[in-house]
């Protein structure tokens, strides 16, 4: 639970630094307010249940399944804004790309090494 919330909280504080540096303030509206409630509450429950599945099983069986947070954010981004992520957000997505599969491969070799040993 406590890395749900605190993956809650990094990307709480690191939008807002990205809004507050690069986008103009305007009020929401009530519905606007209800929208980001549930997308907040869907959040919370997808850190927590994705951080379980990683307690449950292999990472090499439950990584994948960490990726369709990008998948579906490329896709509701073009969607929903009719746009496609910009230098900055492939970046991010090769990141975690890249983060996913070094984890992979060294539970890979963690694995191997145990049956040898």
């Amino acid at each position: 639970m406590i890395v749900a919330i605190s993956a809650v909280v990094v990307v709480l504080v690191g939008s807002g630094v990205a809004h507050l540096t690069s986008e103009r303030w305007v009020t929401p509206e009530t519905h606007h307010l209800l929208l980001m409630a549930g997308a907040g509450l869907f959040l919370i429950f997808g850190h927590f249940f994705i951080f379980m599945a990683y307690r449950a099983g292999p990472t090499g069986i439950v990584a994948p399944f960490y990726y369709c947070f990008t998948v579906w954010a490329v896709i509701s981004g073009l969607v929903v804004f009719q746009q496609l992520p910009n230098a900055l957000a492939i970046g991010g997505i090769l990141l975690v790309v890249a983060s996913g599969l070094t984890i992979v491969s060294l539970d890979e070799r963690r694995r191997r090494l145990t049956v040898v040993a």
